[in-house]
This record gives C-alpha cells, sequence and structure tokens, in this order.
C-alpha cells in the first residue's frame, strides 16, 4: 500500500525547525520586531535543467516558487528563506496522466530558518548568522513505499557586506555542525567548512536597473554556482519587480565528472516596510 506524501518524522522535523523560529523570533521581539523585507518569485526552467532531489534522484525541473522574508530590525532579526519545485511530467514517474503538462505530483520543498545579528557598533557590513535547512521531497521519486526523502542540517556563518556604488553583496565563512546534505551524485554526506560569495554589479549608471548577479557555495568540496543578468523595467508601474536569467551548476571538485546544470527565467518582486532596511541584505 502505498505511503502518504509525510510520515510522523517528517513532521517531527518540522515541528523542531518551527519551534526553533519562533523561540528565536520571541526572545528577540523587544527590539527585532519593527520591520519586513524580503522578496518573491516565481521562475520556470529551461534546456533540460537538472536538479538533484534530497533521496538521491536527479529529476528535471518545471518551476520554482520562491519567497525569503526577513523580520526585525537592521541589527538582529529572523529570516526565513522557502523554495518549493515542481517537476517536470516524466512517463512512468508522475503519475495523473489527465493534467498532462501541469502534473505537478513530484515536488520538493527546501526551507531554511535562521536569526542574524550585527552586535558591533560602527561595523553595520559584519553580520552573524545561525541557521537550519531542511531539504524535502513531497512525493519525489518512483518507489511508491517511499516516495520521501530528506536531508537537514544547522550551521553558523559570518557575512561581510559590501555596499559600493556599483558593487554590492556579500562574502561568507561558515560552518555546518550536524546531519546530511547530498552530492550532485545523489550520495548523501556530512557536511563541514562553508564559504560562500554573493556578489552584484551594476552594469548602468542608474542603480539597480540592469546589474550583473552571481553567487557561489561551496561546502566541503560540493560547489553549488549561478550567474546571470536582472533587468528593472518597469518603472512607474513597478520599480521594485525585477526580470532575471540565471544559469546555474552543481558540482563536485573531487570526482568532477557528475554534475546538474540549471537555466532559470524569473520574475522577482522586492518589498520592505522601512526604506534603506535590505541595503545590505542579500
Amino acid at each position: 500500500m502505498q505511503r502518504g506524501c509525510f510520515d510522523s518524522n517528517f513532521f517531527r522535523k518540522y515541528l523542531w525547525v518551527a519551534a526553533l523560529f519562533i523561540f528565536f523570533s520571541t526572545a528577540i521581539a523587544g527590539s527585532a520586531i519593527g520591520a519586513v523585507w524580503g522578496d518573491a518569485g516565481l521562475g520556470f526552467y529551461l534546456f533540460g535543467s537538472d536538479i538533484v532531489a534530497p533521496n538521491g534522484l536527479v529529476y528535471d525541473p518545471l518551476m520554482r516558487l520562491q519567497m525569503n522574508l526577513n523580520v526585525g530590525s537592521k541589527n538582529i532579526y529572523g529570516f526565513a528563506y522557502n523554495s518549493f519545485f515542481t517537476e517536470k511530467p516524466t512517463p512512468g514517474v508522475t503519475t495523473n496522466s489527465n493534467q498532462g503538462r501541469f502534473d505537478f505530483t513530484k515536488r520538493e520543498y527546501d526551507l531554511v530558518l535562521g536569526l542574524a545579528a550585527r552586535p558591533f557598533s560602527g561595523h553595520e557590513n559584519l553580520e552573524f548568522r545561525l541557521w537550519t535547512i531542511s531539504l524535502a521531497n513531497l512525493n519525489r521519486g518512483t518507489d511508491t513505499n517511499k516516495p520521501n526523502g530528506f536531508k537537514d542540517g544547522m550551521a553558523a556563518e559570518a557575512l561581510y557586506y559590501l555596499s559600493g556604488e556599483r558593487l554590492w553583496g556579500s562574502l561568507s565563512v561558515g560552518y555546518f555542525f550536524s546531519k546530511q546534505l547530498v552530492e550532485p551524485d545523489g550520495e548523501p554526506y556530512k557536511p563541514g567548512v562553508l564559504l560562500g560569495a554573493d556578489l552584484n554589479y551594476d552594469i548602468l549608471s542608474s542603480p539597480k536597473k540592469l546589474y550583473a548577479f552571481g553567487n557561489l557555495q561551496l561546502v566541503n568540496l560540493n560547489s553549488r554556482w549561478n550567474a546571470g543578468l536582472a533587468w528593472r523595467p518597469f518603472d512607474i508601474l513597478s520599480p521594485d519587480t525585477e526580470l532575471r536569467a540565471t544559469y546555474g551548476k552543481y558540482i563536485n571538485l573531487k570526482e568532477q565528472t557528475v554534475s546538474q546544470s540549471i537555466y532559470l527565467v524569473e520574475i522577482k518582486y522586492y518589498f520592505e516596510t522601512m526604506k534603506g532596511l535590505n541595503q545590505y541584505v542579500r
């Protein structure tokens, strides 16, 4: 008999993560609650993109819904980064033939929850973070008895934000304390040292009108990077809405044989209740 999409372990892990986030939010409520900022985006994958799922299976993604939410002040805030993926309909994998090209029965949901603080007066560019990550299949895979898969972990990270006139972004170093992630070949591994870079450069003199972006994350010898262009054409109707085109790759640097590539077009909207708060935020 086919099991449901969720089991008790799945719920317990998510309840633990949610409780941790609520604890952090409550603990800093006196100074943190006052502003909300972030972004929301809808993207579609092209040209045979592929992604490795938390249970180790590689699949062809169809689209991604993403929302990054930050709540707090400039010096201390909680954050939640959500990504929801759907898979392209595939014979023998997706299950509802009546839905045709709109069969979204195979899905993935990734979640990052954490707390960020900039404790040093006069050094607002330096930030420290503590966060948890969960990577979860929602009925992904061909095995009807075990359609789920789950990877998670906890990490601490230090970021230094760059805030030049035309170049902005962040550099980071951190460490995963626990649990597992998944390599490009689908094998689970215990993460460790984390290195990252998230850089943006204005192509035009107008700030954030047309800019190039790139980011890199290296965990042990597993690298994930992407680069692309972002354009904000809607000056009057929606100046905080942008169109993005991204190319990305996920590679195990030790093996150098198995990798995944993505081609993503996306529309993204940025929001904030207090202008200038996200000057340093990714």
